[in-house]
This record gives structure tokens, C-alpha cells and sequence, in this order.
């Protein structure tokens, strides 16, 4: 009966295929009937390839699934396994099981009810599969002493299901692949040793490092009467294990630390980084910027009778410590310390440690730095300038320097060894100079142009452009005959041609004169006579300042006095004018040169020899040999400084000269004489009566009064 249903549904499945084909060809056909058989093939061969399924590739690798691997019987004794899953392909399959297969013991083993191919490799047995896709097999197996089971994988589920023992990491477990699982026999022996082998020392001590990565260092110290075995130390602080030493084939997972040891003794070393706790709290990690972490809370494990915690931190953190532990001298601590903030803290058991940590905020440091630029410069009469500084630097970490220099770089050096000049791109200002580490010395010599006025006007000293800060700068400028500087600003404080007494004698000089004359035209045009006369002698101007005091005392006196009274405040007037002007004149008034505006005969910067740089044997960079030369600077008229304390990208130097021209003085000069004609004429009449009475006088001949002269007698 079920033959004859299998045959009418075979039969149901063939007619729905013909149908189908049909209904896909019946059109073709019809359409293709008056075309040929090539014509035909070509569309047909369209069809199957439209219509044909890629085949899937070969399976390479993990060709296999392994679902369930289930355990029964007694820990320490044989345990019964069954492990089912699945093959990927249709020929033979490898498929690993478990290991060490020098401490496993595989017994009477069973594959879908037959005895399978079985063999080992890499310290783990494997089994061939072939002619099924589902496969289950069955056997024993017998730990060794070190009762710990490997799983190659992957594995998707585990269930423990003994009869005595244990599994240390749980009876259930799921997704294992490469995980290696420890068992307990829970004899009444291991009973006996404070549940399940507890080691009687138990001595944990602890260090954590506190800086870009909070890292952790524990060492524990276990001994017992009997061999130690496996021994579970919980991860509550968010360990993240990286090396362990003392222990092989240790596993961390599910939030605790599975140590095997053999022996009765054991020391084990455990260093990693503290990531997040398991109650949300995270570790002292720079999140940008100053940020505050914490607290933590750490206690002393519960097998512990007390704990040494050792905490440091690099100078990048401010760490608080609090809680009722007890500090103590770093010598007790078991684990060294190595940075000098290191604090060593004894934490019994019931107490707590709270560890605050703060990441500070890092400042910017200097890798780099100017000790001190002299920068000379040479202005010529048709406005060419020549620059020539040299940069004493100390470097502690930069390889190059971005260097813009003030106009064209003409020659480099550095220690007085020339170099190449090298620009960031073609065309680009910017030159990349080479930096030694250390104290050095380096020269850059440039040439540029800049236009200066007929009359009046403002030089602004070209200054190349760095990142370094500057510590001290010290400008030099030549100039050409026909400029004469006024003042320097830009520096530290402005340097003006005038010094302050040569103002204040100015002033005094202006007063005067408006006290000896009378009118308000006299007033003004004297008070520019006698100005002028202090630039262009300032001993006349000081003798006639002197003559103008004493002719406005005078006459001021001869309105309230008389006769010998008008005689003595006269004599005092002159007395007292002849000492001003004496003191006035054995002074530092009369010198004409602004105090630290000029430069008396500066030393020039000398040309370094040139040391050319030969170029290797058989080498076609025929440029390997020329070097640049230095320039010679062209002396100066006259030689004016500034400099300035401190200079940075953003606080920059640009020293300024004003200045005028020699033809802006000698156009002074006649204003200053067309003046003094002005003052002559406008008391015209007052000197040609003074002249007048001066003539008679000379002309006036004194009466001689006769004299009897007696002669003796004879």
C-alpha cells in the first residue's frame, strides 16, 4: 500500500515538472520556428545557464558542528560521555574532541553504534567521520592527576550530570571552544581542607598601578599538607588578565581566575589591567581633559586573613586615599614599588580601602627652545635689505623646524656647518631645517627689499617666523646716510632720538622765551627759535636761554624795583642765569644722542669659511658638493638697536623704525632761519632805536675839564 502512494506521488512530481518545462519552451519554440537549429541551441544554452543553480564550495575548514557533550559516572574514576553533532560535507571529515591526550584515557568508545577511526594530534585526540552527516559517539573516559579536560570545539553546550564531583566552572556550561574545564572529585579528603582543597596559607597581596592603564599586579602564596590542585581566585574588580606565572594552563572566565598547581607549595604571579567592575564602577582611565574616577572600594578576599595593598600612581594623577586601612612603610609590601608616589596600605579582613584617583589636565611643554636670536640687518640707500640672525637653541625632542624666513634664504648653517636649503614644496616660503639634539647654533642669512620715503616715514624690520619661543631678542639695523632715525618702537620699550632731559631742556627753553617776550607773536616765533637752537647747537641754545632768563628777570624786576634794589635783583639774575647755564653745559644735556638708540661701532657678522661636502665615490649627485657661502654685511652710516624679552608665535616681534630724510632737515634748517628773520623783523623798530642810541653813545666824546698845572719857581 504505501509502495502504490510513493508511485503516485513520484508520478504527481514528474507531470507538474513537464508541465513547467512546457510552459517555459512552448513560447521559445513558437517563436523560434523559423530560425534555425544554431539559433535554437543559443537560446536553450541561455535558458540553463539562467536556470542552473551554482553549485556551493567546498567546505576547507570546521566542516562540522558539535552540539552536546554530556558527562555521567564519579569524578576520579571512569566517566561515561556522549558527544553528538553533525559533518558538513559528504567525505571524510576530521573532527577534534578532547585533550591532553597524554593525561585523557579514552575507553570503549562507540561511533552511530560502530568503532570509529580514532587518533591524536597536538596533544588532543580526533576522530574521522565518514558516509554520515549525523553523528553520535559514546565512550569512557579517565582523568589524570591533574583532573582538567580539554575542549577543542566548538562546542555549543555541556552538561555535567555526576554521580560525585564536581566541575569547578559550573555544571552547565555553553559556547566553549579551546576552553579548558577542572574538575573536583569531593572526596571527604578534599572535604577536609576548608571545602574543596582551600590551600590552609592563603596570602594575596596586591598592586595597582594608576596611570594611562590602570594595571594590577597579585601575588599569592598557598601551602597545605596535601597537593594544592586547582584554585579559583573571583575577578570582583574587573581584572583583565594577562600573564600568569606559576601556573600553566590557567583560565579566566565568568568573572573568576582557575589556577592549576601541582605540589604542595605554590606561588603565582598575576599581572593585568582593571577594566570595569562588576558593580558598574570603572577604573582610573584619562577620558580627556581633568576627570575624577572612583571611588574604588577594595577589601581583602574572604580566605585571607589580611592583605598588603600597594597603590601608585604616575604624576599625571592626584590619587586620595581613604577607608579604615592602615598605613604602613613600603619595605612590608611583598611587591616592589617602582614609582616614588607608591603607598603601602595593610587591609585586614572586614576592612576597606577607598582609592579616589583624578587625572590631571597636561599642559603644553616646550620639546623645543630659543635661548637668545641676534638678528643684524642692513638697509642700502636704494632699499635693498640684507638679514643675518643667528638662533641659539636647545632641542630635546623636534627633528625639524618650520622655518619662514624674513625674505629670500640665502645661506644656512647650523655649528657653522653650511647646508642645504629645503622647502616644503616648490615655491613655498617655508624652509624645513634639520634640528640636533642639544645645544646648537644655527644662521640663516636672507635678502629682501623694502621702500623708503623722501621725507618722512616708518621701516618695519622683516623678522622670519618659527614655533619656538624665543626667550631674548636683539635687533640691529644699519642705515644709509641720508636716513636719520627718530625712534625705534616695538621692543620691550620704544628708543626715541630724544633723551629726557633734552625734552625737559626744550620745555624750559620754550618757557623762557615766552617770559621774555612781550607780544603773542614774539612769543611763538622765539619759542621756535629757541627750540631750534637746541638741534642745532645745543651750547648756544643753553647760553641763550641763559641771556633770555636774564633779560625777562630784568624787566620784571624793574616794574617793583628801584635804584640799588633794581641793581642787586639784576646782579642776581645774572648770577643765577650764568650757573644754570654752566651746569646746563658741564651736563649730559648737550649730547645729541638718544640714550640706547645707537650703536657705537658694532661688531659685523663675520663670513664663515665654507666647507664643502665632497660627494661619494660613484655617486651622480653632482650637487652633493656644492654648499652655499655665506654673505658679507656692508657697513652702515649709522647703526640703531632694540630688542625684546620673550617672544612667541603669538606675542611676535616687529621692530619699527621712524626716520626722516636728510632733505626733510635741511628743508628745517631754512623754516628754522626764515624764523628767526620773522623775530628779527618783527622787532625792526626796538633794534634800530637800540642800534641808534648805541651809535650816539659811541659817538658822544666825554668833556675833559681843564687843569692849571703850577710849575715850581726856578
Amino acid at each position: 500500500m504505501h509502495g502504490v502512494k510513493r508511485a503516485i506521488l513520484r508520478a504527481g512530481f514528474f507531470s507538474r515538472v513537464f508541465l513547467a518545462v512546457a510552459m517555459v519552451f512552448l513560447p521559445a519554440v513558437a517563436q523560434a520556428r523559423d530560425q534555425d537549429d544554431a539559433e535554437l541551441r543559443a537560446m536553450l544554452q541561455k535558458w540553463l545557464e539562467n536556470n542552473t543553480a551554482a553549485s556551493p564550495p567546498p567546505c576547507e575548514k570546521d566542516c562540522f558542528v558539535l552540539s552536546t557533550l554530556t558527562l555521567g559516572g564519579a569524578v576520579g574514576g571512569p566517566m561515561s560521555f556522549r558527544l553528538t553533532g553533525s559533518t558538513l560535507v559528504e567525505g571524510p571529515t576530521k573532527v577534534p574532541l578532547f585533550g591532553p591526550s597524554g593525561q585523557v584515557r579514552l575507553e570503549d568508545l562507540s561511533l552511530n553504534g560502530a568503532p570509529p577511526t580514532l587518533g591524536f594530534e597536538d596533544e588532543h585526540y580526533f576522530c574521522i567521520i565518514a558516509g554520515a552527516r549525523s553523528f553520535t559517539l559514546t565512550g569512557r573516559m579517565t582523568l589524570g592527576d591533574d583532573e582538567m579536560l580539554t575542549v577543542i570545539g566548538p562546542l555549543v553546550s555541556l552538561d555535567a550530570r555526576l554521580s560525585q564531583g564536581r566541575i569547578i566552572e559550573g555544571a552547565r556550561q555553553s559556547g566553549l571552544s579551546g576552553a579548558t574545564i577542572h574538575f573536583d572529585p569531593m572526596t571527604p579528603e578534599s572535604q577536609s581542607e576548608a571545602e574543596s582543597r582551600t590551600p590552609k596559607v592563603f596570602r594575596l597581596s596586591r598592586a595597582v598601578r594608576i596611570g594611562k592603564e590602570t594595571g594590577f599586579v597579585y601575588r599569592l602564596v598557598m601551602s597545605q599538607g596535601t597537593d594544592i590542585g586547582t584554585v579559583r581566585l573571583p575577578l570582583v574588580y574587573g581584572e583583565k588578565v594577562q600573564e600568569v606565572s606559576g601556573s600553566r594552563g590557567w583560565t579566566s572566565s565568568g568573572g573568576a581566575l582557575l589556577l592549576p598547581t601541582t605540589g604542595k607549595e605554590a606561588d603565582v604571579t598575576i599581572t593585568g589591567v582593571l577594566g570595569e567592575a562588576p558593580d558598574g564602577t570603572s577604573a582610573a582611565q584619562p577620558r580627556g581633559g581633568q576627570h575624577q574616577e572612583g571611588p574604588r572600594s577594595f577589601v581583602a578576599e574572604e580566605r585571607s586573613a589580611y592583605e598588603w595593598w600597594l597603590v601608585e600612581s604616575d604624576p599625571e594623577y592626584s590619587v586620595e586615599m581613604g577607608g579604615d586601612a592602615k598605613l604602613v612603610d613600603n619595605s612590608k609590601s611583598p611587591i616592589p614599588p617602582t614609582l616614588p608616589t607608591a603607598r603601602t596600605f595593610l587591609v585586614q579582613r572586614g576592612q576597606r580601602l577607598e582609592v579616589t584617583s583624578t587625572s590631571l589636565a597636561r599642559g603644553e611643554v616646550l620639546a623645543a627652545v630659543a635661548r637668545t636670536m641676534r638678528r643684524f640687518v642692513s638697509v642700502t640707500a636704494r632699499g635693498e635689505v640684507i638679514g643675518d640672525e643667528t638662533i641659539q637653541y636647545d632641542n630635546n625632542g623636534l627633528d625639524h623646524l618650520t622655518f619662514t624666513p624674513s625674505g629670500q634664504p640665502m645661506y644656512l648653517s647650523t655649528d657653522g656647518q653650511a647646508g642645504r636649503i629645503l622647502h616644503l614644496a616648490a615655491g613655498s616660503p617655508q624652509m624645513l631645517v634639520p634640528l640636533q639634539l642639544g645645544a646648537h647654533q644655527l644662521r640663516v642669512q636672507t635678502l629682501s627689499e623694502t621702500g623708503l620715503w623722501p621725507l618722512l616715514g616708518v621701516v618695519t624690520v622683516p623678522m622670519s617666523d618659527y614655533p619656538l619661543t624665543t626667550s631674548a631678542i636683539e635687533v640691529t639695523v644699519g642705515l644709509p646716510p641720508d636716513i636719520h632715525p627718530v625712534a625705534v618702537i616695538g621692543g620691550d620699550r620704544a628708543r626715541w632720538i630724544f633723551a629726557q632731559g633734552q625734552v625737559l631742556a626744550a620745555l624750559f627753553g620754550a618757557a623762557v622765551a615766552c617770559f621774555a617776550f612781550r607780544t603773542r607773536k614774539t612769543r611763538v616765533l622765539g619759542s621756535l627759535v629757541t627750540v631750534g637752537l637746541l638741534f642745532v647747537s645745543p651750547t648756544v641754545f643753553f647760553v641763550a636761554t641763559a641771556g633770555l632768563f636774564f633779560a625777562g628777570a630784568v624787566f620784571l624786576a624793574s616794574r617793583f624795583l628801584r635804584g640799588n634794589l633794581l641793581l642787586a635783583a639784576s646782579a642776581a639774575a645774572l648770577i643765577v642765569s650764568m650757573f644754570g647755564a654752566r651746569w646746563a653745559l658741564s651736563g649730559d644735556l648737550t649730547d645729541d644722542t638718544g640714550p640706547g638708540l645707537f650703536v657705537q661701532s658694532p661688531s659685523l657678522p663675520v663670513p664663515e669659511s665654507s666647507r664643502p661636502v665632497t660627494a661619494m665615490a660613484d655617486s651622480i649627485d653632482t650637487r652633493a658638493g656644492i654648499t652655499p657661502i655665506s654673505l658679507s654685511m656692508p657697513t652702515s652710516e649709522r647703526y640703531v638697536q632694540t630688542s625684546r624679552q620673550l617672544v612667541t608665535s603669538k606675542r611676535p616681534f616687529t621692530p619699527r623704525i621712524l626716520y626722516t630724510t636728510q632733505t626733510f632737515l635741511v628743508g628745517l634748517e631754512l623754516a628754522w632761519l626764515a624764523i628767526i628773520v620773522l623775530l628779527v623783523h618783527a622787532h625792526k623798530e626796538k633794534l634800530v632805536v637800540l642800534l641808534g642810541s648805541v651809535k650816539a653813545r659811541l659817538a658822544r666824546r666825554p668833556e675833559t675839564p681843564a687843569v692849571d698845572v703850577e710849575f715850581p719857581p726856578c
